[in-house]
């Protein structure tokens, strides 16, 4: 999962649901769909504003193990939250993608659907990148330092 590639995928769901389209998509949605233009630029802002601010000051981030990431220097805080932005990328395409279903279909049923599959993601995302991928760089930082000390 490249962030180049997620960051082009965001680009087009956002621009497909404001009603601007892209390529095969363009005047698929339409800007009378109401709020989903509005919702997806504030998922948008939301997901990237979250991952700059966790990139920008790595000191506020949550772990698991809260005590041995702070123990680490705020250069290898900042490897360890350089490894958890895919996480805030890919879950502005889950719901920009859960946004555009939920609203092109006039079911319940779909946007119920489309809603479960879309936490079903995020949860399996935040599994990988915040509860296995971070903690594990923690745990190599903190051996490496041990490493260098002993």
């Amino acid at each position: 999962m490249r962030k180049r590639w997620s960051h082009a995928t965001n680009t087009a769901l956002l621009l497909a649901s404001t009603g601007m389209g892209v390529g095969a998509y363009a005047g698929a949605f339409s800007t009378h769909l109401g709020a989903l233009s509005f919702i997806s630029v504030l998922i948008a802002v939301l997901c990237y504003g979250g991952a700059w601010w966790v990139a920008r000051s790595p000191t506020v981030f949550n772990m698991p193990n809260q005590a041995a990431y702070d123990a680490l220097p705020e250069e290898s805080q900042r490897k360890v939250v350089a490894c958890t932005l895919p996480f805030f990328y890919w879950s502005t395409t889950i719901w920009l993608g859960f946004l555009i279903v939920g609203f092109s279909f006039e079911t319940t049923a779909a946007l119920v659907v489309a809603a479960v599959l879309a936490n079903i993601a995020e949860g399996a995302l935040a599994i990988r990148f915040l509860f296995l991928k971070a903690p594990r760089k923690v745990r190599e930082f903190q051996e490496a330092g041990q490493d260098r000390s002993g």
